[in-house]
Formats: structure tokens, sequence, C-alpha cells
């Protein structure tokens, strides 16, 4: 049976909307999507190096942050990999996250702070500025109207060797419906 990884965002987690929406479109296809505490990034890059071992996914998506990852995972273990929305610059996109933060599908109530971010920007700086993703492997899905992180066509010029930009309206940073992008992850299990 097929593999999707599906990394969620920051503030959500693996038993929210877009799992379950996967379950629904590919029905014969195993869907694992793991809660991550995204204060600590070396635990989700283990955790997902292990799921890369044992489960040998078909496609790895993320979204926003969980695009980050998606990214990172993808590029780190040649792995196709399509981010939604993600962000590039975790360590600037969760500065305005420090403080008291709620999961919006768990409740849980937490702090993030100065050091997380700290996490990140090292993060960046090691591993994932550095990463070479490659246009067959590589897929971006941008919401025209996200509200969180803005215009995503900064990407074409830093990624000028993946082709693969799929734009979409009404959309927003959520991403509210997987079914316009159907076909792009059909494409990936098709492969």
């Amino acid at each position: 049976m097929d593999t999707i990884i599906y990394i969620h965002g920051f503030n959500s987690a693996g038993n929210s909307a877009k799992p379950e929406a996967l379950r629904k479109m590919f029905p014969g296809v195993n869907i694992v999507a793991p809660t991550f505490d995204y204060k600590n990034p070396a635990a989700v890059q283990k955790t997902l190096e292990s799921l890369c071992l044992t489960r040998r996914p078909k496609l790895i998506i993320g979204t926003s942050l969980g695009g980050f990852f998606a990214l990172l995972c993808g590029a780190s273990h040649h792995y196709p990999a399509m981010a939604i929305n993600p962000t590039t610059k975790p360590s600037e996109t969760l500065a305005r996250n420090i403080g008291k933060n709620k999961n919006y599908v768990t409740g849980k109530q937490y702090i993030f702070t100065e050091q997380d971010i700290e996490k990140y920007r090292k993060l960046e700086e090691e591993q994932f500025n550095s990463i070479v993703l490659e246009d067959e492997l590589t897929c971006f899905v941008l919401a025209t109207d996200d509200e969180r992180l803005g215009d995503h066509t900064y990407l074409e010029s830093r990624y000028p060797q993946c082709k693969n930009f799929n734009y979409f309206d009404g959309q927003g940073h959520r991403f509210g419906s997987l079914k316009p992008i159907r076909h792009l992850i059909s494409s990936f299990l098709a492969k």
C-alpha cells in the first residue's frame, strides 16, 4: 500500500481536517499524520527520518511550517515533497507567535519563546538554506490570498530549478480544500 506522510502546520495536529480529507480522497493510501511538537524541531526531524525509513512514502505533504519540513525532509531523503503555502524562514514568520499559544486542534496551551525561534534560525542556517530541490520531486501549492505569509511568488526566483508552482485563488493560508489539488497528488501516486 502506498503511503503519504502529512505534516501539519504550526498550532495544528495530525488529526486535523487535511489528513482526514486525504483519507477520504485516497482510501487505498496509507495516510501517516503524526502530531508534532514544534518547540522541538530536532524531534520533528528525527520522527520524519524514521517514518521515511520505515514507510518509504510516495509523497510527503506539508502545510505552512509543515511545508518547510516537507521540503527539508524530501530533499534530504530524496522523496517527493508537496509544500502547501510553505514558510521558508520560520525564524521570521514564527516570531509573531512568541508568547502564549493554543493549538487549534488539541486545545493544548503552551509558551513559544525566543529560544524556540533560535532553534529554527539554526536549522535554517545549518540545513534548510543549503537544500537542493529537484524539479521532478518538488511541488508547490500556493494560495494567492495567503493572509499569513503573503505573496509566494518569491519562491520561483529562490528555486529557479523548480517548475511545479501551482497558484490557487480563494484558499487562504490554511488552504481550505484539497479538492483542487487532487490531480497533483494523484500524479505523484501514479509514479
